[in-house]
This record gives C-alpha cells, sequence and structure tokens, in this order.
C-alpha cells in the first residue's frame, strides 16, 4: 500500500522522461484507435476496456463522465491506491480508497494521472512503447 513517502517519489519522476513516455503513449493510442489521445480520451478508453463492453457510441455525456471516471480508477488501482471490491448492477466496479490523497496542485494530479495510465498500460498493453502503432 502506497504512504506519502511513494506519493512524494512518484511526484519527482523525472518530467522530461514523464513527457517522453506519454508522447509515445497518445502516438500509440491515436495510431491504434485514430481518435486524438487527451489524457482524458485516453481515460475514456481504459473505462471502455474495463467494463468490459466495447465501445458505446450513443452513451450521455454523463454516462462518458463516469466511464472516465471508472478508468482513473483503474489507473490509480495500478499505483495501489484504490482496490476494486466489487461491482455494481450497472456493471460498474465498487472502489476501496487505500490511499488519502492530499490536496494536490492541478500540475501534480496530471502528473499522477500520466503515472498511473503509464502503469496501466504497462500492465495491460503488453509492448506498446515498441509497436509501430
Amino acid at each position: 500500500m502506497p504512504d506519502t513517502d511513494t506519493l512524494e517519489a512518484f511526484l519527482e519522476a523525472d518530467d522530461a522522461a514523464l513527457e517522453a513516455r506519454w508522447q509515445r503513449l497518445t502516438a500509440w493510442v491515436q495510431a491504434r484507435f485514430d481518435r486524438e489521445a487527451t489524457l482524458e480520451a485516453v481515460l475514456f478508453l481504459i473505462g471502455i476496456q474495463a467494463r468490459g463492453r466495447g465501445f458505446e457510441p450513443e452513451l450521455e455525456r454523463e454516462a462518458k463522465q463516469d466511464v472516465i471516471m471508472e478508468g482513473t480508477f483503474f489507473a490509480f488501482e495500478t499505483l495501489g491506491f484504490y482496490a476494486r471490491v466489487g461491482m455494481e448492477s450497472n456493471g460498474f466496479w465498487i472502489w476501496e480508497k487505500l490511499v488519502q490523497l492530499p490536496e494536490l496542485a492541478v500540475e501534480a494530479q496530471e502528473k499522477l494521472l500520466r503515472l498511473a495510465v503509464l502503469r496501466f498500460f504497462d500492465e495491460h498493453a503488453e509492448g506498446w512503447e515498441t509497436a509501430d502503432g
């Protein structure tokens, strides 16, 4: 279970290396899914994958936000911040918060999310960094 020392270590990750990996990931996602690869879009893709129901093009805006949140929880699970503890009748996972995150500046929040997303892809999309798209 992560603690504040681990959180600080995550936030002290080299910005240039993180940006380089993030650019490789977004290029890979854009080539593979033919979609703009913003952080929100990548979290949406993770959420869609996590639900296991495939892409649903007619989702309402609120439902899309729920899928993005689901992707966020899945990404943060890779850092040990959340754990799945069950499933709701609507197909969404029930999450338990394992770490109380302190209030972070927007830049730190985005950095932490990018690190979590990269770890998610490292664990669930083997070879993405070396793929040609």
